[in-house]
């Protein structure tokens, strides 16, 4: 009873409580975008602002989030979803199940967050109850099909849409980069999230090397690694953070390495492909065990891009330090015939490059104007 009292009268409840009062007595707008975190919000917002200079009516909802100026906001905990009418809604906030989707919505998007497989890093399940997938490229429309295929569903379809992060990340790149430390080679580091990613297998031994062998090295983690804590970050803060030709890139948004880096490191991150798809550049991959959250994936038939990309837009190299060393070195020098390559497997695998705010935005008023028949 007291843990109770204690929730209804906090400051949370009571956020929620006012928000889902103010929109009840609102008009319903066209498109809720809900996001569980500032990270996910990210994916959406071009959709958003294309959505609005069609005319569409659109409002957000989620928890403390920093929405586009002058946008109608709900500040809600993810749970409240269910009570808000729309007739679409629209998330990149995976883990939500039917049962917490606005109940009173025709339709209900998934704009996918990353350009990695669906049915090999998420939980099965992940994708139930909605009713339209926004996918990245033609490996997500087949996952989709085959997921369709193995639980029965005829009501959920994938749309090849494209990936909304481009357009987010443009507005961080520099008109001009400049080149510190006597133009030193400047390695960006982007593990994935999960058991056996880079820095679990060799981030301390790998860097202290780097360092030594001249180079500038950035580490940009997942956002998992500092939405949950994870210990593995702190020993290498600790350890490397005064060295003047390190730095820790923690933001959510923050993506200027991405802009300034020479060379990746990466195992299976989706950020890699965003580094070489939007750079043209190649990525070193190190062949570390794949991130596995279904393990029943290869039932359902498609091979996950990040297995297959590898060596199309970069070299794999085993996980060992000297290895590693040696790829750079490589790819230092034979970096620009990558960019053929690069751009192929991008046309492929990134519908609508640049333009994803636009494409999504005609698919809603579309799917806006069928609701309303």
């Amino acid at each position: 009873m007291l843990r109770a009292l204690k929730y209804i009268l906090g400051r949370r409840a009571r956020c929620d409580i006012r928000s889902l009062l103010q929109h009840l007595f609102q008009p319903a707008p066209d498109v809720l975008f809900a996001a569980g975190s500032q990270v996910d919000l990210q994916w959406v917002i071009p959709a958003y602002e294309a959505a609005i200079k069609q005319g569409l009516r659109c409002v957000f909802a989620g928890p403390g989030l920093s929405v586009p100026q002058g946008a109608v906001y709900y500040d809600i905990t993810m749970h409240v979803l269910r009570f808000f009418r729309v007739p679409l809604f629209a998330t990149a906030t995976t883990g939500l199940t039917p049962a917490r989707m606005p109940r009173r919505s025709a339709r209900r998007v998934a704009v996918l967050h990353s350009l990695v497989s669906m049915h090999m890093v998420y939980p099965a399940g992940t994708f139930d109850g909605y009713t339209d997938i926004f996918c990245c490229g033609q490996h997500h429309v087949a996952e989709v099909e085959a997921m369709n295929r193995h639980d029965n569903v005829t009501g959920r379809r994938p749309v090849l849409i494209g990936y909304g992060k481009a357009e987010r990340l443009e507005t961080t790149r520099p008109a001009v980069v400049a080149v510190p430390g006597g133009g030193a080679q400047h390695v960006l580091i982007g593990p994935s999230w999960g058991v056996g990613n880079i820095l679990e297998t060799m981030g301390e031994a790998l860097i202290a090397r780097l360092l030594d062998e001249g180079y500038r090295v950035t580490l940009r983690p997942h956002p998992s690694f500092f939405i949950f804590g994870d210990q593995q970050i702190r020993p290498l803060v600790e350890s490397f953070l005064a060295h003047p030709a390190f730095r820790l890139e923690t933001s959510v948004e923050e993506s200027s390495a991405l802009w300034t880096a020479d060379l990746m490191i990466a195992d299976y991150s989706g950020f890699a492909m965003e580094f070489a798809f939007m750079r043209g550049k190649p990525v070193l991959y190190v062949n570390v065990p794949p991130k596995v959250l279904n393990p029943g994936w290869q039932s359902l038939g498609p091979v996950p891009l990040e297995l297959t990309v590898r060596e199309h837009i970069g070299v794999v190299v085993a996980p060992e330090v000297d290895a590693v060393i040696a790829g750079l070195v490589h790819l230092q020098g034979d970096s620009a015939r990558w960019l053929g390559a690069i751009e192929r497997m991008r046309e492929r695998h990134w519908a609508n490059f640049g333009h994803f705010g636009e494409a999504c935005a005609q698919e809603l008023a579309r799917m806006l104007g069928e609701v309303r028949q």
